[in-house]
Protein backbone atom coordinates (compact mmCIF):
# COMPACT_ATOMS: atom_id res chain seq x y z
CA UNK A 1 0.00 0.00 0.00
CA UNK A 2 1.24 3.37 -0.83
CA UNK A 3 2.02 6.29 0.73
CA UNK A 4 1.07 9.87 0.31
CA UNK A 5 4.32 11.40 -1.67
CA UNK A 6 4.28 14.47 0.65
CA UNK A 7 2.13 16.36 3.09
CA UNK A 8 1.91 19.63 3.53
CA UNK A 9 4.31 21.38 6.24
CA UNK A 10 1.06 22.70 8.08
CA UNK A 11 -0.43 18.98 8.16
CA UNK A 12 3.14 17.64 9.90
CA UNK A 13 2.66 20.71 12.02
CA UNK A 14 -0.20 19.96 12.95
CA UNK A 15 0.76 16.13 13.50
CA UNK A 16 3.70 16.98 15.94
CA UNK A 17 1.79 19.16 17.97
CA UNK A 18 -1.88 17.93 18.36
CA UNK A 19 -2.60 15.55 21.27
CA UNK A 20 -5.74 13.85 19.99
CA UNK A 21 -7.37 12.39 17.14
CA UNK A 22 -10.76 10.83 16.02
CA UNK A 23 -10.06 7.46 14.82
CA UNK A 24 -13.31 5.74 12.93
CA UNK A 25 -12.86 2.42 12.63
CA UNK A 26 -15.83 0.17 10.85
CA UNK A 27 -16.82 -3.51 11.28
CA UNK A 28 -16.87 -6.24 8.78
CA UNK A 29 -18.86 -7.71 7.30
CA UNK A 30 -22.02 -5.41 8.94
CA UNK A 31 -20.19 -1.91 8.39
CA UNK A 32 -20.64 -0.61 11.51
CA UNK A 33 -18.86 2.44 12.03
CA UNK A 34 -17.32 3.76 14.98
CA UNK A 35 -15.52 6.54 16.75
CA UNK A 36 -13.26 7.20 19.46
CA UNK A 37 -11.02 9.91 20.93
CA UNK A 38 -7.50 9.18 21.15
CA UNK A 39 -4.02 10.09 22.56
CA UNK A 40 -1.93 9.24 19.74
CA UNK A 41 2.03 10.22 18.48
CA UNK A 42 3.00 10.99 14.90
CA UNK A 43 6.10 9.08 13.55
CA UNK A 44 8.04 10.72 11.07
CA UNK A 45 9.92 8.85 8.03
CA UNK A 46 12.84 9.23 9.81
CA UNK A 47 11.74 8.06 13.21
CA UNK A 48 10.18 4.86 11.88
CA UNK A 49 11.51 1.30 13.67
CA UNK A 50 14.65 -0.22 12.72
CA UNK A 51 15.61 -3.27 13.84
CA UNK A 52 19.05 -3.41 15.73
CA UNK A 53 21.99 -3.65 13.88
CA UNK A 54 20.36 -2.19 10.69
CA UNK A 55 20.54 0.96 9.18
CA UNK A 56 17.05 3.08 8.24
CA UNK A 57 15.99 2.20 5.09
CA UNK A 58 16.18 5.80 3.17
CA UNK A 59 13.30 3.99 0.51
CA UNK A 60 10.65 4.34 3.69
CA UNK A 61 9.28 7.51 3.32
CA UNK A 62 5.55 7.14 5.05
CA UNK A 63 4.39 8.54 7.74
CA UNK A 64 2.79 6.41 11.01
CA UNK A 65 0.75 7.45 13.57
CA UNK A 66 1.17 5.04 17.01
CA UNK A 67 -1.90 4.71 19.50
CA UNK A 68 -2.55 2.13 22.12
CA UNK A 69 -5.96 0.31 23.03
CA UNK A 70 -6.70 -2.47 24.98
CA UNK A 71 -7.38 -5.66 23.35
CA UNK A 72 -11.26 -6.19 24.55
CA UNK A 73 -12.66 -2.76 22.91
CA UNK A 74 -14.63 -2.15 19.80
CA UNK A 75 -12.43 -0.38 18.24
CA UNK A 76 -9.62 -3.12 18.38
CA UNK A 77 -12.11 -5.75 17.07
CA UNK A 78 -12.53 -3.65 13.93
CA UNK A 79 -9.49 -3.24 13.36
CA UNK A 80 -8.44 -6.97 13.21
CA UNK A 81 -11.47 -7.50 10.91
CA UNK A 82 -10.66 -4.19 8.91
CA UNK A 83 -7.58 -2.69 9.03
CA UNK A 84 -8.68 0.21 6.87
CA UNK A 85 -9.07 3.26 9.25
CA UNK A 86 -9.69 7.10 9.39
CA UNK A 87 -8.44 9.73 11.69
CA UNK A 88 -9.51 13.62 11.84
CA UNK A 89 -7.59 16.14 13.17
CA UNK A 90 -8.08 19.66 13.99
CA UNK A 91 -6.34 23.18 14.97
CA UNK A 92 -8.03 23.83 18.04
CA UNK A 93 -5.43 26.80 19.11
CA UNK A 94 -7.98 29.31 18.47
CA UNK A 95 -10.59 28.15 20.04
CA UNK A 96 -8.66 27.12 23.27
CA UNK A 97 -7.81 31.41 23.42
CA UNK A 98 -11.50 31.72 22.99
CA UNK A 99 -12.57 29.59 25.90
CA UNK A 100 -9.78 31.10 28.42
CA UNK A 101 -11.94 34.97 27.56
CA UNK A 102 -15.32 33.17 27.84
CA UNK A 103 -13.84 31.60 31.13
CA UNK A 104 -12.98 35.55 32.96
CA UNK A 105 -16.16 37.01 31.25
CA UNK A 106 -18.48 34.48 32.97
CA UNK A 107 -17.15 36.01 36.66
CA UNK A 108 -20.61 37.97 37.17
CA UNK A 109 -20.71 40.61 40.19
CA UNK A 110 -21.52 38.99 43.84
CA UNK A 111 -24.98 39.97 45.31
CA UNK A 112 -22.82 42.38 47.57
CA UNK A 113 -21.03 44.30 44.43
CA UNK A 114 -23.19 47.19 42.94
CA UNK A 115 -24.11 46.36 39.05
CA UNK A 116 -24.25 49.63 37.56
CA UNK A 117 -26.86 50.00 34.38
CA UNK A 118 -25.68 50.94 31.17
CA UNK A 119 -26.09 54.37 29.85
CA UNK A 120 -29.77 54.49 28.54
CA UNK A 121 -28.66 54.95 24.40
CA UNK A 122 -26.34 51.71 24.19
CA UNK A 123 -29.32 49.77 25.48
CA UNK A 124 -30.77 48.30 22.67
CA UNK A 125 -33.09 44.95 22.98
CA UNK A 126 -31.68 43.86 19.12
CA UNK A 127 -28.18 43.93 20.98
CA UNK A 128 -27.01 39.87 21.30
CA UNK A 129 -25.29 39.31 24.83
CA UNK A 130 -21.29 39.29 25.20
CA UNK A 131 -21.80 35.69 25.33
CA UNK A 132 -23.60 35.31 22.61
CA UNK A 133 -21.00 36.96 20.75
CA UNK A 134 -18.82 34.78 22.27
CA UNK A 135 -20.06 31.98 21.07
CA UNK A 136 -20.57 33.54 17.14
CA UNK A 137 -16.96 34.21 17.48
CA UNK A 138 -15.73 31.10 18.76
CA UNK A 139 -17.83 29.04 15.80
CA UNK A 140 -15.83 31.12 13.45
CA UNK A 141 -12.72 30.35 14.53
CA UNK A 142 -12.91 26.92 14.65
CA UNK A 143 -14.37 26.96 11.28
CA UNK A 144 -11.47 29.16 10.01
CA UNK A 145 -8.81 27.01 10.94
CA UNK A 146 -7.63 23.64 9.06
CA UNK A 147 -8.77 20.31 9.38
CA UNK A 148 -7.04 17.19 8.01
CA UNK A 149 -9.17 13.52 7.35
CA UNK A 150 -6.22 11.08 6.99
CA UNK A 151 -6.75 7.83 5.95
CA UNK A 152 -4.74 4.98 6.62
CA UNK A 153 -3.56 1.11 7.48
CA UNK A 154 -3.96 0.00 10.95
CA UNK A 155 -2.02 -3.09 12.06
CA UNK A 156 -1.56 -3.98 15.60
CA UNK A 157 2.15 -5.12 16.74
CA UNK A 158 3.15 -8.10 18.59
CA UNK A 159 3.18 -7.64 22.27
CA UNK A 160 6.44 -9.51 22.72
CA UNK A 161 8.41 -7.61 19.42
CA UNK A 162 11.41 -5.21 19.64
CA UNK A 163 8.86 -2.94 17.47
CA UNK A 164 6.06 -2.87 20.16
CA UNK A 165 8.50 -1.73 22.84
CA UNK A 166 9.90 0.59 20.66
CA UNK A 167 6.39 2.29 19.30
CA UNK A 168 5.23 2.47 22.98
CA UNK A 169 7.93 4.13 24.27
CA UNK A 170 7.90 6.46 21.35
CA UNK A 171 4.04 6.71 22.16
CA UNK A 172 4.83 7.63 26.00
CA UNK A 173 7.67 10.18 25.16
CA UNK A 174 5.49 12.60 23.23
CA UNK A 175 2.62 11.80 25.20
CA UNK A 176 2.59 11.00 28.96
CA UNK A 177 -1.07 10.85 29.10
CA UNK A 178 -1.12 7.70 26.70
CA UNK A 179 0.09 5.59 30.23
CA UNK A 180 -2.83 4.71 31.61
CA UNK A 181 -3.43 3.04 28.12
CA UNK A 182 -0.53 1.30 27.98
CA UNK A 183 -1.05 -0.88 31.25
CA UNK A 184 -1.23 -4.39 31.67
CA UNK A 185 -0.94 -7.67 29.42
CA UNK A 186 -4.54 -6.48 27.52
CA UNK A 187 -2.72 -3.76 25.64
CA UNK A 188 -2.45 -3.57 21.93
CA UNK A 189 -0.16 -1.12 20.27
CA UNK A 190 -1.81 0.19 17.10
CA UNK A 191 0.62 1.66 13.55
CA UNK A 192 -1.70 3.19 11.08
CA UNK A 193 0.55 3.64 8.28
CA UNK A 194 -0.85 6.97 6.82
CA UNK A 195 -2.03 6.24 2.82
CA UNK A 196 -3.70 9.88 1.88
CA UNK A 197 -4.84 13.17 3.10
CA UNK A 198 -7.64 15.37 2.57
CA UNK A 199 -7.02 19.21 3.84
CA UNK A 200 -10.50 21.63 4.04
CA UNK A 201 -10.55 25.20 5.70
CA UNK A 202 -13.50 27.65 6.46
CA UNK A 203 -13.59 28.60 3.14
CA UNK A 204 -14.30 24.73 1.67
CA UNK A 205 -10.94 24.84 0.03
CA UNK A 206 -10.31 21.18 -0.09
CA UNK A 207 -7.24 19.72 -1.38
CA UNK A 208 -6.22 15.88 -1.40
CA UNK A 209 -2.75 14.43 -1.03
CA UNK A 210 -2.10 10.73 -2.07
Amino acid sequence: MSCPDSLPEHVLSLLKTSKYLHLATCSKPECIPSLSLMNYTYISPDRVYAPEGTEHSSTDKCHYIIMATQRNTEKYENIIQNPQVSVLIHDWVTAKKLSLRKSSMSNTPTPSEPVQAEPAQTQNPDHPSRLLNLLQELNQSELSQMSATLRGHAEHLDASSDEFNYYEQELLKQNPDARVYTRGENVSVVKVKLVNAKVSDRDNNTKFYD
